[in-house]
């Protein structure tokens, strides 16, 4: 009887047991908001485990708002209409200056992929950066990683930021009709506009981030900007929601480095999709080398991106920045185990 009574009772433990482990594997949100601070190609992670259901596999719905640029984008997780941003890693950075707290844990690029192009009217004018003096720049945003890096560009070459006139035109529509009807005199774009713009002749490129070498040409090595993060707070609050978006992002990230450039284009979601599939899948090839396999970012990129910051803005040149405090590799290694 006694043995009998201690099976039925180590039996009902153990049914009494099991909600309480799925419980504790549960995200604590599932409905969850990114802000985007584009939907280029630097994107793709989010946007292929958007349109592939990843998400969804993992337990979260997840609602993506697209800003225009990656200051709007902060400005929505600050203000708690999101509660994750697309965005880049050096707002982390910029805001750590200021005594935010914010942590990258996915990136989504190695390299950003910008094109910084030269707009057709001045084919023949302009022939260095410096002769950029006193012309009108597109970025994506005011206060933008967009922004911070052609200030940088600008600085390489001698010039202030006040020197010229920045103007926010997004990075989709609204850059492509700013350049089309010769409001610009440059602009800094990612993939798919950029090959757009490029093939159509509209702009021809002063700086080349797609590559190893343009990289290293203009940042001294690949600089690594789109990534998933949030505020301190909410990730040591809501730790299995992050890892769920996280598992979702890498599970893109490994889907898309097998992936062809066609199948890549047909996993777009159609209202971030350019026209031509064709010209969005030749896109893709063309900044295939800076999305991420792993979602991790390296120790070597974080100093790349603050020394790049330091440059030029002396609140982060002078603020004492932990680093290894502005990023978590755990939640992609965590998922990396999930997935081998």
């Amino acid at each position: 009887m006694r043995t009998i009574t201690l099976a039925i009772l180590s039996t009902a433990l153990a049914i009494a047991g099991a909600p309480v482990s799925q419980a504790e594997e549960k995200p604590e949100k599932t409905e969850v908001h990114i802000g985007a601070a584009s939907t280029g190609m630097t994107y793709l992670p989010l946007l292929v485990a958007k349109q592939r259901r990843f998400f969804e596999d993992e337990g979260i719905t997840v609602t993506i708002a697209a800003f225009s640029g990656g200051s709007k984008a902060l400005e929505a997780l600050l203000g708690g209409s999101s509660d994750a941003v697309a965005g880049a890693y050096s707002n982390t950075l910029t805001m750590a200056a200021k005594g935010q707290k914010l942590v990258t844990f996915a990136a989504q690029v190695n390299c950003p992929a910008w094109i910084f192009g030269l707009a057709k009217k001045n084919f023949g004018k302009v022939s260095s950066i410096a002769d950029l003096k006193g012309k009108r720049i597109g970025v994506s945003a005011p206060g933008s990683s967009t922004h911070m890096a052609v200030t940088y560009i600008l600085h390489k070459a001698g010039l202030k930021p006040e020197d010229v006139s920045f103007i926010g035109v997004g990075q989709a529509a609204g850059a492509v009709a700013a350049i089309k009807a010769g409001q610009l005199d440059a602009l800094i774009v990612n993939d798919p506009v950029a090959t757009l713009l490029m093939d159509a002749g509209e702009i021809r490129p002063l700086a080349e981030m797609r590559t190893e070498e343009g990289n290293k040409q203009v940042f001294g090595a690949d600089y690594p900007e789109s990534s998933l993060y949030s505020t301190k707070a909410f990730i040591d609050k809501n730790p299995r929601t992050i890892q769920a978006i996280t598992n979702a992002i890498v599970r893109a990230e490994q889907w898309i480095a097998r992936a062809t450039p066609e199948e890549v284009a047909a996993s777009v979601p159609p209202e971030y999709m350019v026209d031509d599939k064709t010209l969005y899948a030749k896109a893709f090839q063309n900044s295939r080398r800076c999305i991420s396999q792993t979602g991790q970012l390296s120790a070597e990129g974080a100093r790349t991106v603050k020394e790049v910051l330091a440059a030029f803005e002396p609140s982060v040149a002078k603020a004492a920045i932990n680093l290894e405090a502005t990023y978590d590799n755990s939640f992609v290694q965590r998922a990396a185990e999930k997935r081998p």
